[in-house]
């Protein structure tokens, strides 16, 4: 089952689809707005299929909904009646296991720190030659940026966290906060981040065959300039400045097993090409 056809069938879950003559209403799978489908002529009045001109997800939510159609002729002289029957299908649904629940999140933090310093090490450093002041280890730092950010509280309170980080020896040395936000700021990371990225999903080369790829964004904390928006619209000013990050998933347990950060223009086919041979390095893809 392609994406497209999984988010319809969640949109015929969630939402009341409703008939208007030969079109049928579907809502937004965001609960904003509405795109008018002609099922008959598998056509859908949103961006996505006005681009692709193929099913788009809001198509496969009205097949769900009526995705049979019984229809019976009966002659009775020069009278014919058509009875059609229209069932809706219901997703499956599954109940919640509180018990394996309550505990993965009770010790949620303590496995994630235990992981990433595993995942950490052997990094390495760089060579660092001449006079001057030695830098931190490499793998201390990326255990600390990547802490700081699943913490998602400031710098200076989650110092308290990477303190009893220190203390159970998952880093060698324990480095200021602004040392933290310098490497944040550091390209040389990148490579890094990636290869760890990419060998996290290692552990799950036998169970995942099918993969998607897609793109998101991340908004900065940063506005667009004025010298950059004066030439294009104006209303530009007012919107902060984002990233864009393109990566291949694994479709039954989410893994991300390949990803790229780029500027926001960046377009998604070109990278397409790359996330597929990156993946294809570790996985068989079907």
């Amino acid at each position: 089952m392609e994406i497209r056809e999984e988010k319809g069938r969640d949109i015929a879950q969630r939402f009341n689809i409703t008939r208007q003559g030969n079109l049928y209403l579907v809502p937004s799978q965001s609960g904003r707005g509405k795109y008018k489908v002609d099922a008959e002529a598998q056509r859908c009045s949103c961006l996505d299929f006005e681009i692709r001109h193929a099913k788009c997800k809001h198509i496969y939510a009205v097949e769900t909904t009526i995705r049979r159609e019984k229809k019976t002729v009966i002659e009775n002289g020069k009278t014919t009646i058509t009875e059609t029957e229209t069932v809706k299908i219901k997703r499956k649904t599954y109940r919640q296991v509180w018990p394996a629940y309550n505990k993965a999140q009770t010790v949620e933090k303590a496995q994630f720190q235990y992981l990433l310093n595993q995942l950490c090490q052997g990094i390495g450093s760089p060579a660092q030659h001449g006079a001057g002041r030695r830098r931190l280890p490499l793998e201390d730092m990326i255990f600390a940026a990547a802490f700081k950010v699943y913490s998602t509280v400031s710098g200076r309170r989650f110092m308290s966290d990477l303190r009893d980080a220190h203390g159970k020896g998952y880093i060698s040395q324990l480095p200021c906060y602004n040392s933290i936000f310098n490497y944040f700021e550091d390209e040389m990371l990148t490579p890094y981040l990636q290869m760890l990225i990419e060998e996290s999903a290692l552990p799950l080369q036998a169970i995942e065959r099918d993969f998607a790829v897609d793109s998101s964004g991340f908004t900065t904390s940063r506005f667009v300039q004025w010298v950059h928006a004066k030439y294009t619209d104006p209303h530009l000013i007012e919107r902060r400045q984002w990233v864009k990050v393109h990566l291949m998933c694994g479709v039954k347990t989410n893994i991300v097993t390949s990803v790229e950060v780029t500027d926001q223009w960046v377009a998604d086919s070109p990278k397409f090409k790359s996330l597929v041979e990156q993946t294809a390095q570790n996985f068989v893809m079907n």
